[in-house]
């Protein structure tokens, strides 16, 4: 059951990324088509005056959706096993107090979509696991806290918000 809830939610996320991408690249072909269920793929003609390569049409894509992908930085205390040694005087006489239990830090990066005009972001599980902090960076250079709204290990999904007093809207324009 695992395994097929699994390869279920994977082939969703394809099947959403596809759909992102077609409504990205031909805004008034996906319309029509959820209704129908049909979609119909059709070559545009190239006028031999405006002669672009292939390539364009993603990086136009690419320029589109690039406001609403962010930057994930995370950060969360170590937790350190118990040590045997540490309460032993002989062990403490050779080799000092170096190895007291100082608190450390670790820190993750990943990167997320802003879904929605209220700050929701898409992102993996694994990049917010175990966090404390969770600061997310938008496009424009502005930072702001977030936090974990829900989260599935299983298909590596997480939903963060960020509260941003100025708004996100710009960042959604493309949508």
């Amino acid at each position: 059951m695992r395994k097929f809830w699994l390869l279920f939610a994977q082939a969703t996320t394809i099947g959403l990324a596809i759909l992102f991408i077609l409504n990205t690249l031909k805004p008034g072909l996906l319309p029509t088509a959820a209704r129908t269920g049909v979609i119909t793929l059709q070559e545009s003609a190239v006028v031999s005056g405006d002669v672009q390569p292939v390539t364009t049409g993603f990086s136009m894509a690419a320029k589109k959706v690039m406001p609403a992908v962010v930057n994930i930085f995370t950060t969360n205390e170590i937790k350190r096993l118990p040590r045997p040694f540490m309460e032993d005087p002989r062990f403490r006489f050779f080799f000092g107090d170096e190895f007291e239990d100082a608190p450390q830090r670790g820190s993750n990066l990943g990167s997320g979509v802003i879904v929605s005009q209220e700050g929701y972001i898409l992102t993996n599980h694994h990049v917010v696991e175990a966090a404390d902090q969770i600061e997310v960076a938008l496009a424009d250079g502005r930072k702001a806290k977030a936090t974990v709204v829900g989260s599935d290990p299983e298909t590596d999904l997480a939903v963060i918000r960020i509260n941003m007093p100025s708004g996100i809207r710009h960042h959604l324009r493309a949508f």
